[in-house]
């Protein structure tokens, strides 16, 4: 007993070991967090960089519209375009929100309409909106199985026989 208790002393770790490992464990982790992060950073970088290069060639290209009805601005960059198109999306979104809706419902003293009061019209010309087909209709698949030319059947080792038999065969063929 006392011999497996001094070979199991003998080949345990000191605390201070225990301890060394456990902090190198915990560095390499945040080290590798921080290799990843580093490199994330670098492409969303390069890949913004890109992009604002493309918005300056854009404008060099393509220069400044006069886009506007207003004969006092002339010139508006493309950029503040896209920032007017995007504000006037943001405020189509709120004006058409359920609540403000519901408010305008409300203000305007409308009652909701009873489905026996429906009528519908038709009108003469009107073609009904057609539905879109993204992808082609599902049909079956055939495959063709015409099968592996031999050459890709054969392993490497029943080619190398191959060719020591051909071999052989041609030293057995020559006379001296």
């Amino acid at each position: 007993m006392e011999n497996l208790h001094q070979l199991t002393q003998a080949y345990s770790q000191a605390p201070w070991r225990k301890q060394v490992y456990m902090i190198g464990v915990i560095l390499l982790v945040l080290v590798s967090i921080a290799i990843i992060a580093g490199i994330y950073l670098n492409v969303t970088a390069r890949a913004a960089a890109a992009g604002r290069e493309i918005q300056e060639m854009q404008v060099r290209v393509y220069g400044y519209h006069n886009l506007t009805s207003d004969a006092s601005a002339s010139y508006v960059p493309i950029e503040e375009l896209d920032q007017r198109i995007a504000n006037l999306t943001s405020q189509l979104a709120y004006l058409t929100s359920y609540d403000v809706m519901k408010a305008r419902v409300k203000e305007l003293d409308l009652k909701p309409i009873e489905v026996a009061n429906i009528e519908y019209i038709e009108v003469p010309g009107y073609v009904e909106r057609q539905t879109t087909s993204l992808a082609p209709p599902p049909e079956p698949i055939v495959v063709n199985a015409i099968g592996v030319a031999p050459e890709f059947k054969e392993s490497l080792f029943d080619w190398i026989a191959d060719q020591v038999q051909k071999t052989a065969r041609y030293f057995s063929e020559a006379k001296p």
